[in-house]
């Protein structure tokens, strides 16, 4: 079978001598280097190279400057994944620690870190090819040229005072940090490659370091429809940490990129931090669904947008486990549930069994009949799998629409509508 790409250059290099393809990559690699120097993906691509060839130690020393540029430019993603190109390629154990503790020195949660917004520069896009006429004539100039431009750190950069968090993990303190930094396994994808299966239980969170994905619903099938598409700094597949919930869409590669994943084995790991790492997980997932469900439920749409933006941080995240009730039959509800993700059971007793009324699922909300009728609960409302909520206090829901009654009315309709259909299933 025929290599291609970075792997074959690798496998031509490997008896030391560079074929025509190989010469004409690192020439092209060099004149990119010349028109952006501090182009992320140029200066990795050069390090590739040069090991390909059989340049292993200037390939390394590369790759290592240019971890050490994005921890300093603030670019953590992309620093990690320098690393683990380097542990992939054999760097030296010492070497990838060091790279490990400089990140965790500016990126993990102590009291001298001070974290700024994160920082947007996108690779230059190279429409034609570059000239070459102008380069070292001689294959070795070349080599020599890029492995100075490409470990040149210092030259022309300007670092940030403030650096940006990085993704999930500027919350926990160094020894967790490096735990689940060394953890992370890193994925090189093409396109049409499925980062994510709809339907299954996930075993990685993912970071989007390089490329694109397509969030699709019904992969495969005729009717697939792609719900949206994710870019550069991208975290997906975080329920599999907080619930393990099987996935709702299928996560599928738009082009060749590059993934970092957290794999679910590290909660293990992490033992008490663990719960440090959740946590981080479910105030972004909450914060991030929570946003499309008052942005796009009917009920939440006859608020203002001004008045839904309030109206956000009120809610307060919960996870409830199997068979966990959330309302108890006979009392008063604590407030406002909006499922986020899992299954509620809605049930009653009924001639000695315990009837099912509904089963609600994400975007459904219950508990609006005892807040608006200020009455016990009529029902039990109980997890069937490890689900998680968000939860507007009872305070904060009466306070809500004693300002907004037009958001009363709207609970209200469907609310009645519960209440009958309550009352036709136990006929």
């Amino acid at each position: 079978m025929e290599e291609s790409g970075k792997d074959g250059l690798v496998a031509a290099g490997e008896n030391g001598h560079a074929s025509e393809e190989q010469e004409r990559a690192l020439r092209t690699s060099l004149a990119h280097l010349r028109l952006a120097p501090h182009d992320f993906r140029v200066r990795v691509e050069a390090g590739e190279l040069l090991i390909g060839l059989g340049e292993r130690e200037r390939g390394l020393r590369v790759l290592r400057s240019a971890a050490d540029y994005f921890t300093m430019a603030g670019f953590p993603l992309r620093a990690l994944w320098a690393l683990k190109l380097l542990a992939e390629y054999g760097a030296e154990r010492a070497e990838i620690e060091r790279g490990m503790n400089l990140l965790a020195k500016h990126y993990a949660a102590n009291n001298k870190n001070e974290h700024g917004d994160v920082i947007l520069e996108l690779p230059m896009v190279f429409e034609d090819a570059p000239p070459l006429d102008d380069l070292p004539a001689a294959l070795s100039g070349v080599i020599e040229e890029i492995e100075r431009r490409a470990t040149d750190i210092v030259r022309g950069a300007i670092f940030p005072s403030k650096r940006p968090k990085f993704p999930l993990l500027s919350d926990l303190r160094r020894r967790p940090f490096l735990t689940v930094c060394k953890a992370i396994r890193l994925r090189r994808v093409d396109e049409g490659d499925l980062l994510i299966r709809e339907g299954t239980a996930g075993q990685s969170v993912h970071l989007l370091v390089l490329g694109e994905a397509r969030v699709v619903k019904g992969h495969g099938q005729h009717n697939q429809k792609t719900l949206a598409r994710i870019y550069e700094g991208a975290v997906f597949g975080e329920m599999t940490l907080i619930t393990g919930s099987p996935r709702v869409a299928s996560v599928v590669a738009a082009g060749p990129g590059e993934v970092l994943e957290i794999p679910r084995t590290v909660l293990d790991d992490l033992g008490a931090d663990a719960t440090t790492l959740q946590s981080v997980l479910l105030r972004q997932v909450s914060e991030r669904m929570l946003g499309n469900l008052v942005k796009l439920s009917p009920v939440f749409r006859v608020l203002s947008k001004k008045s839904r933006k309030a109206l956000m941080p009120r809610f307060k995240s919960r996870i409830f486990d199997v068979d966990e009730e959330i309302i108890t039959q006979g009392e008063t509800s604590r407030g406002l549930f909006v499922i986020l993700d899992g299954m509620v059971n809605v049930s009653r007793p009924h001639e000695g069994d315990e009837l099912t009324l509904n089963v609600l699922r994400e975007g459904d909300f219950f508990g609006e009949i005892s807040l608006l009728t200020d009455l016990a609960a009529t029902a039990t409302c109980s997890a069937v799998r490890r689900t998680m909520v968000l939860l507007l206090p009872r305070e904060a829901f009466a306070d809500v629409v004693r300002h907004h009654p037009e958001l009363a009315e709207k609970i209200n309709e469907v609310g009645e509508f519960r209440l009958l259909d309550s009352i036709y299933s136990l006929a």
